[in-house]
């Protein structure tokens, strides 16, 4: 698989909330594919125990997919 971004989605949305003490989960809509109409509304996720680390996974990945960043928005809490 190449490295390359394959075009330029603009911006990914995603949020990170900590699920369990020391468990960090980003949540964003899976990969946009053009091809395949709909399929941004997949949700998707990475995990790991380091909020940094997680972010810095997300934006990387982010990247390498064509978008031009990461905006990372607010939980929405009852």
């Amino acid at each position: 698989m190449s490295q390359t971004p394959r075009g330029t989605f603009g911006t990914l949305h995603a949020i990170l909330r900590e699920v369990e003490p020391g468990l960090f989960s980003a949540e964003y809509r899976g990969e946009m594919n053009q091809d395949q109409a709909g399929v941004e509304a997949f949700p998707d996720s990475h995990i790991g125990t380091d909020a940094s680390g997680v972010k810095q996974w997300v934006e990387e990945m982010a990247i390498r997919l064509g978008y031009d960043r990461v905006e990372w928005d607010a939980i929405d809490t009852p």
